[in-house]
Parts: structure tokens; sequence; C-alpha cells
């Protein structure tokens, strides 16, 4: 009969705080481009020593650089999900509470990500498309009550006749 392989303990919110620092430490190797100073193996100590240091720091719970690798992809994909969150309520317009801040685990893998992967902010250069469509909108309100009163006047002539 096989063995039943046992389930490591779930990552903690500071072992993945700590992953993510250490792999912003690293991401120079971590996710550079493979060249004569990125390679495979480059990358697989990096993981290997990241595993060291969380091993160092948490020792109740050996992880292995594969582990770290994977959490790391885990952590990656719940920090987009809760970036974008952020930022659709970031720009609710209208009353309420104002948008959670990130948690430090996002907010470092934001980091570790940059601006180019997680779409958070605008472009620099970009145009403020609500405040282009408030003052469209306040332009046409200002010509109502000319067009009104040309309405008004129009009516009277033909209820008059």
């Amino acid at each position: 009969m096989e063995k039943k392989r046992n389930r490591k303990p779930n990552w903690t919110e500071e072992q993945g705080l700590l992953l993510a620092q250490l792999v912003n430490e690293h991401k120079g190797m971590l996710r550079g481009k493979f060249g004569p100073t990125v390679t495979s193996q480059g990358k697989r100590r990096a993981w290997d020593t990241i595993s060291q240091t969380i091993n160092a720091s948490f020792p109740l719970v050996v992880r292995t650089g594969d582990d770290c690798e994977k959490r790391w992809y885990v952590l990656q994909s719940k920090a987009k999900d809760e970036i974008s969150a952020h930022k659709r309520e970031s720009s609710l317009t209208g009353g309420g509470p104002p948008a959670k801040r990130l948690s430090q685990v996002a907010d470092t893998v934001f980091q570790v990500l940059g601006h180019s992967e997680v779409s958070v902010t605008g472009l620099p250069t970009g145009i403020d498309t609500s405040m282009m469509q408030a003052l469209e909108m306040q332009q046409r309100t200002s010509l109502l009550p000319p067009l009104l009163a040309i309405l008004c006047s129009c009516l009277g002539e033909l209820l008059s006749h």
C-alpha cells in the first residue's frame, strides 16, 4: 500500500511577507531574462537561498526551493486580484468608506512586479476622462437655460395663434 503524503501546514501571512521581501531582494535573478548572467541554475540557487532563509526564520516547517517558487506564483495571483479590486474600489464615486489599504504582502508583491505588470496607475501623460465627462456635462447644462427660453417663446407663439 502506498504511503499517504503528509501535507505541510499552510503558509502564514508572516512567511508570505518574508517570501515576497526575499523575492524582491533576488528579483534581478528571479525575474531577469535568461542570458550569460541569468541561468536556470542561478534561479534554482536563488530559490534555494530563499528557502534556507525562510527555514531559518520559521524552523517548524521545512520549505524547499520548489515550495517557495510555487508559493510565489500563488502570492502573485492573489496580490494581482487584491490590487485590481483596490483599484476598482478607489475609482468608485459617491459616499461610503474609503477603499481598504493593500495588505503588506500585496504591496511588496507590487514592488517586485512593478507598475508595468499590474495596471493600477494611469499614464503619467494621460487625460482624466472623468474630468472631461464632468466638463462636457457642465457645458451641456449651461446651454439648457437659453434653449429652454427659446423653446418656451416658440411654444408661446404657437399656442397664441
